[in-house]
């Protein structure tokens, strides 16, 4: 440490707004700054850093969140000597001043320098800017933040719309109403750089708000929104911020929840057309195959993202990085779909893209054929699946949020419900729908508007399952029920209820009850004839990896539950 030389008077130098020095400093200390300890992820984390010139100490240091790698490899700790490379200085509204750190060189402790004493005169920084890490409601004082629009909605019923910013520290967004809703909407464009001032913080609603951030933004009358041509200032804020999870990872995350993918277009289909089941109207999708060096995914778009869609990105084989795309569950099966939130990048500026486009043009292209798709769901739930028990199910209300929940649960079949086991349905492929007997003995689907001479069975029941914390009913059908039923297909049962066999049918009943199971379940709220209740789903059953789930239980002491 002896032989490390400090740059004295580079703290002082940054207060006034002086960025254009590369000084030697310690890390006196490293913090988590705000209250970010529920959050699991990397990209929901700030870090807050003191650094000392040997003169100087200086404690408001925000660190970028694309050097957090940097902490978590723990290779920038308390002591560290680093190199500030690219640092952007900002005031509170207080006028306190504060740095963040946008790249820096973390030296050996043997390394050696002289004092630096760029004394260059810079524009000063502006005063009130927040970055937008440190927004919270109880800002005081005047103060803008200067961020790039990365996202707009369109303009929603009532009318409301939204948008979603990024500056170097984090990002937020930004709601209008009514007349600030028509005011702003046409004012605000996608990539451009926006002081913002005048707006009220409150509390993101995370149903509906899925940006990384607990706070959210509202304009009213007096909010003023000013563009920024400065091209200094459009090289300090990024596009957008990425948290790229590998796409052979996607079948850790559970469905409906939204991740960031980056990889290579490989195939794409026409934009299909189609009616929906669920509102009738006519609609549009395509499907891509996108891939990594380990693995491919299905990709689906709807609508306009379907119909804008350049074909050529995949003959020309492009990276694309998808940000905020859906993870989807059908028929036991992984894939990515977009959202009206979803943002496409296509040869995004980034060392992920640079590296796929090196491993794919050095024979990455003679290799994907043999990739394995990550489609399946999992043999064995993954260990960082949202697991629950049955009180939590209740306690939590989970379901009730407006969005279906799913959870896995270690569980104990008691008893299956035997007042309907099992239905006669239509025997095309792809339908499973009910279909009534006529007094023709012909059996017709109401859904396909077909007689047919013969029916399919299949399953569909209600079991109650417990664990040390309660119980519950779930309903069961297809291959979990198959399943649940010891395998016994529904044609089985079918033929022992026919033939009035009541010991063979209440043997079936019972060949899975009383053995611990994990089940995934999928929780939502549905309403019929304006009664709404939470209705219960199995999607697919596993056999207990007991030495999986004893490294579960231990990582949940570990991290205190």
């Amino acid at each position: 440490m002896a032989s490390t030389k400090l740059t004295k008077g580079s703290i002082a130098r940054y207060k006034t707004g002086d960025t254009q020095q590369s000084p030697i400093v310690k890390i006196t200390n490293v913090r988590v700054c705000g209250e970010s300890s529920t959050a699991a992820s990397n990209d929901s984390e700030r870090y807050r850093l003191s650094i000392s010139d040997g003169q100087d100490t200086f404690d408001a240091c925000v660190l970028s969140p694309d050097l957090n790698k940097l902490i978590k490899e723990k290779r920038l700790h308390d002591n560290s000597i680093v190199q500030l490379e690219k640092v952007v200085h900002n005031s509170t509204a207080t006028g306190k001043s504060f740095l963040i750190i946008m790249d820096l060189i973390i030296l050996p402790e043997s390394s050696t320098t002289t004092t630096s004493n760029n004394n260059n005169n810079n524009k000063q920084a502006n005063t009130n800017i927040c970055p937008i890490a440190m927004i919270t409601p109880y800002l005081n004082g005047v103060w803008k933040i200067r961020a790039r629009c990365f996202a707009k909605s369109a303009i929603r019923p009532h009318p409301v719309c939204d948008f979603d910013f990024v500056d170097a520290s984090g990002e937020i967004r930004l709601v209008a109403f009514r007349g600030e809703c028509t005011r702003f909407h046409p004012m605000i464009e996608i990539d451009k750089i926006y002081d913002i001032m005048g707006v009220r913080v409150k509390t993101a609603d995370k149903r509906w708000n899925t940006l990384h951030n607990d706070y959210e933004l509202t304009l009213n009358s007096g909010s003023i929104v000013r563009l920024v041509n400065d091209p200094s200032v459009n090289t300090s804020i990024p596009d957008v911020h990425y948290d790229f999870i590998p796409l052979r990872d996607v079948s850790k995350h559970t469905s409906e929840s939204y991740i960031d993918v980056i990889g290579i277009i490989d195939t794409c289909s026409d934009a299909i057309p189609f009616t929906s089941k669920t509102s009738g109207k006519d609609s549009k999708r395509r499907e891509l195959t996108l891939i990594d060096e380990h693995t491919s995914m299905s990709v689906t778009l709807w609508d306009d993202q379907a119909e804008d869609f350049d074909e050529e990105l995949a003959e020309n084989k492009t990276v694309v990085a998808f940000r905020r795309i859906r993870v989807a569950i059908y028929n036991n099966k992984y894939s990515l779909s977009g959202s009206k939130n979803m943002i496409m990048k296509i040869n995004p500026d980034l060392k992920e893209a640079k590296h796929l486009r090196i491993w794919y043009d050095a024979g990455g292209h003679s290799m994907h054929s043999q990739i394995t798709t990550t489609t399946t769901t999992p043999t064995r739930p993954a260990l960082d699946a949202s697991w629950k028990t049955i009180g939590q199910i209740e306690n939590e209300e989970l379901g009730r949020k407006g969005r279906p929940d799913y959870v896995m649960l270690k569980a104990t079949c008691m008893h299956i419900a035997d007042n309907r086991v099992i239905y006669m349905s239509c025997p095309n492929d792809g339908c499973s729908k009910k279909v009534n007997k006529l007094s023709s003995a012909l059996y017709r689907c109401d859904k396909c508007q077909q007689d047919f001479n013969e029916c399919h069975w299949n399953y569909m029941f209600r079991a109650e399952l417990t664990d040390s914390t309660g119980a519950i009913w779930a309903s069961f059908f297809g291959q979990p029920a198959e399943q649940l039923m010891g395998y016994v297909t529904a044609e089985q049962f079918a033929d022992a209820k026919e033939n009035a066999n009541e010991l063979l049918m209440q043997k079936y009943l019972n060949k899975n009850t009383f053995r611990e199971k994990i089940f995934r379940l999928r929780i939502n709220e549905e309403t019929f004839n304006d009664i709404t209740t939470v209705k219960i789903s199995c999607i697919s059953i596993s056999d207990i990896d007991f030495s999986e789930y004893g490294h579960r239980l231990i990582a949940n002491i570990q991290n205190g539950f």
